[in-house]
């Protein structure tokens, strides 16, 4: 029996859940994770994430994200190198976004719309680790200025027609400082991947929680529309909006900004791809990197709208 799937059983025992009956492993998942999938003798479906770095068990976070209504896996057990969380039953948003109806765009609405219901008092931010949340103060305007200061050097040998852009985009980030400095604080899923939301018959829910952070709503909704944009050139319909609330003042600005960060710091930082990737995400990060190139190309244009 392969080590991951011993992992498996092992944690399902300690969990005082029914025994393994069968097991599939599960795809599309992200970059870092091993996900298997596992029918027990009680027909109950549980999921196990196994990664290769040690992390502490979420026990803090979870209960966090249950005492506050998101729609969110319940964590049945694990250790530092696994979680194991019931199945959640739906389509994965990647897999299925160019089928979405309206009805399944407000159920995604639906369930952003209860984490970002989840307030902190303005002007901090921070990350929620596995059990442990640490807010700071923080100036939003200058977090944006330094991002692009930083991203200088990735674009010089990569995308150097957008640094002639990079004045008038800093000059932007003052016209809106009131916007930015005002804008509500709240909890953030933080790695809005679309394979981490699942779409169900009754309900949207959002997996994997490891990078939670509290900051502007606005940076959540922008990386919502880069992601489609990546996977097929659209943005969130109105049909999310529907439920989710109006757009954030924001979102607008964090996309812009997000897009630069994104190339320099992403999966491929930069233009190289990472060698030791598969053949497929290869190919979805090759997509993604040059959907970016070509939004990019087109800053010049996007920065005349504010």
């Amino acid at each position: 029996m392969p080590a991951t799937e011993r992992l498996l059983h092992d944690l399902v025992s300690a969990a005082g859940l029914a025994q393994v009956r069968s097991v599939e492993p599960m795809r599309g998942h992200g970059f870092d994770h091993e996900v298997l999938r596992a029918t027990l003798a009680d027909t109950r479906q549980v999921v196990l994430r196994h990664r290769q770095e040690s992390r502490p068990l979420p026990l803090g976070r979870a209960r966090f994200l249950a005492d506050h209504d998101v729609q969110a896996p319940v964590l049945l057990g694990g250790n530092d190198f696994a979680t194991l969380y019931d199945y959640v039953p739906g389509d994965m948003l990647s897999t299925v976004i160019d089928k979405m109806t309206d009805a399944r765009w407000r159920s995604v609405g639906t369930a952003f719309r209860r984490v970002h219901a989840v307030r902190f008092p303005s002007g901090l931010s921070g990350d929620f680790g596995p059990d442990s949340l640490v807010l700071r103060p923080t100036d939003p305007v200058e977090d944006l200025h330094r991002l692009l200061v930083d991203a200088e050097s990735r674009l010089e040998p990569n995308l150097s027609f957008v640094l002639p852009h990079l004045p008038r985009l800093h000059a932007v980030i003052d016209d809106h400082a009131e916007r930015l400095r005002q804008a509500p604080t709240a909890l953030l899923h933080g790695d809005v991947f679309l394979a981490n939301i699942i779409v169900g018959t009754s309900q949207t829910t959002l997996i994997d929680w490891d990078q939670a952070r509290v900051a502007d709503p606005g940076q959540e909704i922008a990386a919502l529309d880069e992601r489609i944009h990546l996977i097929n050139g659209g943005e969130l319909p109105g049909a999310f909006f529907d439920t989710y609330g109006a757009r954030p003042d924001t979102a607008a600005l964090h996309r812009v900004t997000n897009a630069i960060a994104w190339f320099t710091h992403g999966p491929f930082a930069g233009w190289e791809i990472d060698p030791d990737l598969d053949a497929d995400r290869t190919h979805l990060v090759t997509g993604w990197r040059n959907s970016l190139v070509g939004y990019l190309t087109g800053l010049g244009e996007r920065l005349k709208e504010f």
